[in-house]
């Protein structure tokens, strides 16, 4: 892929993300991510045909972009590190956390101080428990995938930082999976679809959510990144626009039927990828590369909106519209001031 198309899945990916996370919390509709309920499913397919479609699809299909960013981060790792190639781990590691680090704690500090700690009285009167300490640092640390969602009521959101403590185990785990060749690596991907489907049809939440916020619930795509940076395939338009149908209808499929379920991230990746083939916009590529400071700044701005607008008079339209606009400005001014800072700590 090329750099304008990676871009481009990316620019997609952050905006279904963004939309589902904003409007599932407004509508109440589960999706079926990482686990199938026909109740979710029932409710998504009975407001197909309504005025209210498109934020229904958001919610219960927006979840979609996250496979995306992991196989962008498989087929990133893999064209930068080659298997030839000699990696120093400690400093890899080192470098990777620190990338995380410059993305995360400022945004998630500001977010603590505004929404964590219940402030109604000012900076001079805010109550910082021990909750707060223990939360921060299990973020900051990226452990917090490990406990059992049962036992993490201290946590303090915003929810969606778990993926730094995911992407993260992908980096360490890259040190053993590089060395592997195309045949092991689909091996492995059968054995996560199958652990996949164990869990699909277990029906335990707390498992299911589990293997959400790790490396169990993502290997798929991360792999299949790692596949498809070393093949060679050069489909032509015609089989790209074959594949890109043939997957958007194969998606269809594994949303609303149980025992495709596990097959979403495949079909998924297949017709991103295929689409991005046959065609890119450059303002979708831009958001992709503004994509990073999007997904940290986009639960800051949720909580804001929500606290400006009144949702019974303005649901959904003109919160989402302003939550969309309001943070892909912000994601823009946060992502020339980390580009700038970064070329300062070099330069140091």
């Amino acid at each position: 892929m090329s750099k304008e198309q990676s871009n481009f899945i990316k620019g997609l990916g952050i905006l279904l993300i963004m939309i589902h996370n904003f409007v599932d919390i407004l509508l109440g509709i589960s999706s079926n991510e990482m686990v199938y309920t026909r109740e979710s499913t029932d409710a998504f397919l009975a407001h197909i045909f309504t005025t209210d479609c498109i934020w229904y699809f958001f919610s219960f299909v927006g979840w979609i972009g996250v496979p995306l960013f992991f196989f962008i981060s498989g087929y990133g790792l893999t064209k930068k590190y080659n298997a030839a190639n000699t990696i120093r781990s400690a400093s890899y590691i080192k470098n990777h956390a620190v990338k995380l680090w410059m993305l995360m704690v400022p945004i998630y500090l500001v977010y603590f101080i505004l929404y964590g700690t219940n402030m109604e009285a000012g900076l001079s009167h805010m109550v910082i428990t021990s909750n707060h300490i223990q939360s921060g640092l299990l973020h900051i640390t990226f452990t917090i995938n490990l406990l059992s969602y049962g036992n993490n009521g201290f946590v303090i959101d915003p929810g969606v930082y778990w993926f730094f403590g995911a992407i993260f185990q992908f980096y360490i785990l890259f040190l053993l999976l590089r060395k592997l060749d195309r045949r092991w690596l689909w091996i492995l991907c059968g054995i996560f679809l199958i652990i996949h489907y164990f869990i699909i049809y277990a029906a335990n939440p707390d498992l299911s959510r589990w293997m959400r916020q790790n490396f169990l619930g993502w290997g798929v795509p991360f792999m299949l990144g790692m596949i498809a940076a070393r093949s060679q395939l050069n489909p032509s338009k015609r089989m790209n626009l074959v594949l890109c149908i043939g997957a958007l209808l194969g998606l269809c499929a594994c949303l609303v039927v149980k025992w495709l379920a596990p097959f979403t991230e495949v079909m998924t990746i297949i017709f991103f990828v295929t689409l991005s083939r046959m065609m890119t916009m450059k303002w979708m590529c831009y958001i992709g590369v503004i994509s990073p400071s999007v997904f940290v700044l986009h639960p800051l701005i949720r909580q804001l909106i929500y606290s400006i607008f009144d949702s019974a008079s303005h649901y959904p339209y003109t919160m989402t519209i302003a939550f969309t606009i309001i943070t892909l400005l912000m994601s823009w001014v946060h992502h020339a001031v980390l580009g700038k800072t970064n070329k300062l700590l070099k330069r140091s």
